[in-house]
């Protein structure tokens, strides 16, 4: 049970002793259903309407108006039972704000180098993962990798999405200055769980493990500047120039050198590669000159099975 959850509870058994005592105390128990008034007055006084961000305490506001300067008996009783559904809605609320400042923030973490050829990705995402305190595997979005020809670090972030304490969570891990910048952010509802997912990866150990095996140097073709995609696609298609198909297996990185597939009911022909469950997506860019590249080849690498089973 999450922690709000129980401080909900603790917080309404508080509150249910509160209102007993009030009618024990303060009310005159000869009024008929003082009891049933008393609880129907502190309900009113949780009642709230939202704005928008805002958050108003109509019920209260109802109360004084319209309820208060008609009360003849119990007066002072009531009043209570309204207050004190008023002070419920204000620490619902200061909890509320206390959970999302205690799990949304913030982290700094120091990369291991900020050299893509040097990096352990494997290790790199491990240490994102237990800063999380994240419960069991983290599933990213939307993986941002590139670096230069000599390995030197131009852009690595991406959002993750995991839970924890059983409270459904994303974070977004950017590095930048030499840093990990990890900002964490509590999912409110499904449907802001599922916006963004342009390129979902529920497995990213299998991905980081493979980038890991024999070295990102090793998989890159000729080039200036290159990217790193990660897909869960079920073919590739090399029907664009320059575009390559490779295995990564434990023996080593093996070239795709299947012949181009011909479909009879078309009019192109189209290279197509078997399926994978897995796949790398590295393209290389060439310089022009004045801080301009232009695309040059592509390579797409299958995870074999061997390397996850």
């Amino acid at each position: 049970m999450q922690l709000e959850s129980l401080l909900s509870w603790g917080i309404s058994l508080v509150f249910i002793l509160l209102l007993v005592l009030v009618y024990k105390k303060k009310g005159d128990r000869e009024e008929r259903f003082l009891g049933w008034k008393l609880v129907g007055y502190y309900f009113l006084g949780t009642f709230t309407l939202r704005l928008e961000s805002w958050i108003l305490p109509v019920g209260i506001a109802v109360f004084l108006l319209f309820f208060l300067p008609k009360i003849i008996s119990n007066k002072q009783s009531k009043k209570w039972a309204a207050s004190l559904g008023l002070l419920s809605f204000a620490l619902s609320i200061v909890i509320s704000h206390s959970v999302e400042a205690y799990y949304e923030g913030m982290i700094q973490l120091k990369p291991s180098s900020d050299n893509a050829y040097e990096m352990n990705f494997l290790k790199e995402y491990e240490k994102v993962k237990a800063a999380l305190d994240a419960d069991g595997e983290l599933a990213i979005n939307n993986m941002e990798l590139s670096f230069e020809k000599d390995g030197k670090m131009k852009q690595f972030n991406y959002e993750i999405y995991y839970s924890r304490d059983d409270r459904n969570m994303s974070a977004w891990i950017t590095l930048l200055n030499d840093k990990y910048q990890v900002v964490t952010h509590i999912q409110k509802d499904e449907e802001e769980m599922m916006m963004n997912h342009q390129n979902y990866i529920s497995s990213p150990t299998i991905y980081f493990q493979a980038l890991d095996l024999h070295g990102l140097k090793k998989m890159l073709p000729t080039g200036d500047l290159y990217y790193v995609y990660f897909t869960n696609s079920d073919e590739a298609s090399l029907d664009v120039e320059d575009a390559s198909f490779w295995t990564i297996e434990r023996s080593g990185i093996q070239k795709h050198t299947e012949a181009a597939s011909t479909d009879e009911n078309t009019d192109s022909e189209e290279a197509m590669v078997p399926q994978f469950s897995y796949q790398i997506r590295i393209n290389s860019m060439s310089a022009m000159g004045a801080g301009d590249y232009k695309g040059d080849q592509q390579r797409y690498f299958a995870i074999s099975p061997e390397l996850y089973n």
